[in-house]
């Protein structure tokens, strides 16, 4: 007579707009990036190669130099070799006036002045001046080799530091010469991260547990019908991430660019219900992006097509297709920016057609970091994405906006800290009859890694990886819940 509905119907109805499509996107961006800043701070460590800038002072004194070829000829080779930039274009224009000057050392001059600006298309044309005037030159021919090192033209440097050995160099020269042939080889290399961890879920089913009666019988004061949500499910888990990317040369600034990215986790636990669509919760994600890369001193432009599969349930769930659009720029040493666009489509498979559907999606991306110094960076962006299921009830907008910052603690230990935080909001495009309404969430998340580069074990960096969602929606009953997972990860970086 009476009866004790259990709502699951709903999930399943609704199953395909879950957020845990969020999350993946979310670890994918946290993984990705933090293999690109292991990168930069690489390429920071080449950086010490060049000449750094500083005071114009030679042998602890300041000289007058005087409007002569024997004056201004010399001071022009210690302003260059002590960093004097500014006062550099003084004795550039003087020089230049002079009959019987060099218009090699001109140039020279030119170029390394425009480096000093971070202008390296004109510090690589006038250096190839230099060069067209005084071919033999053995420290023209050096500096145009690191010019071009510096402006990541590998193949190009490569042939222009084995010129400069050819012109006849000091044993310094030849050393510093080894030493960016060495740093040539390791930027052919792959470079990446891959960790194993150990930790606990306390929600790997994103459940709430939500009881509710829909309908009392006013005579027996008894529940008629009752909506009950499934309750959250705890494990123990076995996680693990790789992340690598590796550019090859083509010619000058174009690269191929491949970067391929696995994560997943492993739950002790499965769903002990026998009507539970998704039994085993565990996952694993696999992403190949390769494509075209342009990449100066200056501006990094990808184009990459890739590949996306998703495990889950123990079998394929999905395969997406998508090609993504990138650009990050260098305005200063301090200060980075980017954009992207990304369209995406998903594709599952006839088990994955149980929990979810296919779809499209759409995302635009801004992005920016600030370092104030070396071992610190604030990054944050906004990202917007259109998801198109084939009804309009699915369909959704969302905006997120995110903000971390990352630093690297002075002191033997290597302490290192990097937290991000992500507060997204979406809006189906219209109103659920079967649900009731139209789907409005409110999503945060908080991703924290802490770790110490001085404490490693067998060659392997400790990292306490902490992540907590909090999703809320005007369907709370279904889509409402807390979700904190907690690993130790032992991670190589190479």
């Amino acid at each position: 007579m009476f009866h004790r509905f259990k709502a699951l119907g709903f999930v399943l109805a609704a199953a395909f707009v879950l957020p845990a499509a969020w999350a993946d996107d979310d670890d994918t961006r946290f993984l990705q990036e933090q293999t690109q800043r292991a990168a930069e701070q690489k390429a920071q460590a080449e950086q010490a190669l060049a000449a750094p800038p500083g005071s114009l002072l030679y042998e602890g004194k300041v000289y007058q130099v005087g409007n002569t070829l024997e004056e201004l000829e010399p001071a022009l080779y210690v302003a260059i070799n002590t960093g004097q930039w500014t006062r550099l274009p003084d004795f550039i224009s003087r020089y230049r006036l002079l009959r019987g000057h060099r218009p090699a050392l001109v140039a020279m001059a030119d170029s390394l002045l425009a480096r000093f600006h971070g202008d390296y298309p004109t510090a690589v044309q006038r250096m190839q001046d230099a060069n067209a005037h005084e071919p033999g030159d053995a420290r023209i021919r050096l500096e145009l080799a690191r010019l071009l090192f510096e402006d990541n033209q590998d193949k190009r440097a490569r042939t222009g530091f084995a010129h400069a050995l050819e012109a006849g160099l000091p044993p310094n020269a030849r050393m510093l010469v080894q030493q960016y042939e060495q740093a040539l080889d390791l930027r052919a290399g792959w470079h990446g991260t891959a960790a194993l961890g150990w930790g606990y879920n306390d929600n790997i089913n994103q459940a709430n547990g939500y009881r509710s009666c829909e309908s009392y019988v006013p005579i027996w004061n008894v529940c008629a019908f009752e909506r009950i949500m499934p309750e959250a499910i705890g494990s123990q888990m076995v996680n693990y991430e790789l992340s690598m990317q590796r550019r090859f040369n083509l010619s000058g600034n174009h690269n191929l660019h491949v970067r391929p990215l696995s994560y997943g986790n492993y739950y002790a636990r499965t769903n002990p219900s026998d009507t539970a669509s998704i039994r085993d919760y565990s996952t694993n994600l696999a992403i190949l992006q390769a494509g075209y890369q342009y990449l100066d001193a200056r501006d990094n432009v990808t184009l990459t097509p890739y590949l996306e599969h998703y495990y889950r349930n123990r079998h394929s769930e999905y395969l997406a297709h998508g090609l993504q659009l990138e650009w990050r720029h260098s305005l200063s040493r301090q200060w980075q920016i980017g954009t992207s666009l990304d369209a995406k489509r998903y594709e599952y498979t006839s088990k994955g057609l149980r929990v979810g559907m296919d779809y499209k999606q759409y995302q635009w991306g801004v992005t920016a970091s600030f370092s104030p110094q070396p071992a610190t960076a604030l990054y944050g962006g906004l990202d917007l994405t259109r998801k198109q299921y084939e009804v309009a009830q699915a369909s959704s907008k969302d905006w997120a906006l995110r903000a971390g910052i990352y630093h690297q603690f002075a002191g033997e230990a290597g302490l290192f800290m990097n937290v991000l935080g992500i507060y997204r909001a979406l809006r189906n495009d219209a109103f659920d009859g079967f649900l009731g309404a139209r789907r409005h969430d409110r999503q945060q998340v908080y991703i924290v890694s802490l770790g110490a580069n001085g404490w490693k074990i067998a060659g392997l960096v400790p990292e306490l990886r902490v992540r907590h969602s909090r999703n809320r929606s005007n369907l709370d009953w279904a889509f409402g819940f807390r979700q904190t997972e907690a690993s130790i990860m032992l991670r190589h970086s190479f």
